[in-house]
């Protein structure tokens, strides 16, 4: 039987070059771009009960981080070997490619005739190797029924109003997840909680619009984005395996709000993007004019600029970008 290879770089050349040697050499090659067609074609693997044997991961890809992706991998297929691939071996955490317990780790320029022989070399240790019990599969369990319902309620205060009065009344609200006093259009941003969406507008309409000194507020409705099933699995997987990923804290961080409005038939590439992205806290999907809105970190704000020139600005299908640096109370 062929032994299945998912190939994972950005390169065309050097996709087309190993796909051909590996092709040559008996094995059934699957190329992908980026980390997103490949978490698609993984998935319907699983669904398939086709697994791939090995996965050639890069560790730089355009979209979704290498090492990242690599842990997702591991989670989900624990028992497919993983050989990272890279021409920036200096950058790469030695310790953080252990935790994720990969196969190899190759340098780039190299063969498909070298990239053969360290598959094999693999396969050989396997069957050496005496499994004492076997890895149960991972099951993803059917979420409960939503008992909450959020959404983000954007606020300009009257310029004469008592600041510090108006956020203490906000941030003591029992309706509040998160109250973060920013710069820019809006002076307050608050994450608010109810029992249906109806409710948190309600909160928003009866309530807080009547506290004095509240000059404007924008309702904006958070709902789940429509993607592909098989992204829909993939980040729900990576939503219970990664605890390190909702639960940070940021002690030396700077933090801001992320505003960005998209081209909707751009949705599935770009919202994965970023909800994988370090420096991004949480990812959120809105039906307004901003469709994503993005809670990010840095270690300063000169950080999180260049992350919304470098990377956010440039993703096909953004059409415009509004950033909120949070400020620290105790700074004002």
């Amino acid at each position: 039987m062929q032994k299945k290879v998912l190939l994972v770089d950005d390169e065309t050349s050097l996709r087309r070059s190993l796909s051909l040697g590996l092709s040559q050499e008996g094995y059934q090659i699957e190329p992908c771009e980026n980390g997103i067609s490949a978490m698609k074609k993984l998935d319907q693997s699983k669904k398939n009960n086709t697994n791939f044997d090995t996965i050639v991961l890069d560790v730089k890809l355009p979209d979704i981080d290498g090492i990242k992706l690599g842990k997702i991998f591991r989670s989900r297929f624990p028992d497919t070997s993983i050989i990272f691939i890279t021409g920036y071996s200096d950058d790469i955490n030695t310790k953080e490619l252990k935790n994720i317990s990969i196969s190899r780790l190759l340098e780039k320029p190299f063969t498909a005739q070298e990239l053969s022989e360290q598959i094999e070399d693999i396969a050989k240790e396997q069957k050496l190797i005496k499994p004492t019990s076997k890895t149960p599969p991972l099951v993803i369990k059917e979420k409960e029924e939503i008992k909450t319902y959020s959404a983000y309620a954007l606020l300009k205060l009257d310029e004469n109003v008592n600041f510090f009065e108006v956020y203490r009344q906000l941030y003591f609200d029992n309706n509040v997840l998160y109250c973060d006093a920013t710069t820019g259009d809006y002076d307050i941003f608050l994450l608010v909680q109810s029992h249906s969406l109806d409710g948190c507008r309600e909160v928003c309409d009866n309530k807080f619009k009547n506290i004095k000194g509240i000059k404007k507020l924008d309702f904006l409705e958070i709902t789940n984005p429509v993607l592909d099933d098989s992204l829909k699995n993939i980040l729900n997987v990576f939503s219970i395996d990664s605890s390190d990923f909702q639960m940070r804290e940021f002690s030396n961080a700077v933090s801001a709000y992320v505003l960005i409005e998209i081209e909707k038939d751009k949705l599935e590439s770009i919202y994965p993007t970023l909800y994988f992205d370090d420096n991004v806290i949480h990812c959120d999907y809105t039906e307004s004019r901003y469709n994503l809105v993005l809670l990010v970190h840095g270690t300063q704000f000169s950080e999180i600029d260049n992350l919304i020139k470098n990377k956010i600005s440039t993703l096909d299908g953004v059409l415009k970008v509004k950033k909120f640096p949070i400020i620290s109370m105790y700074e004002m």
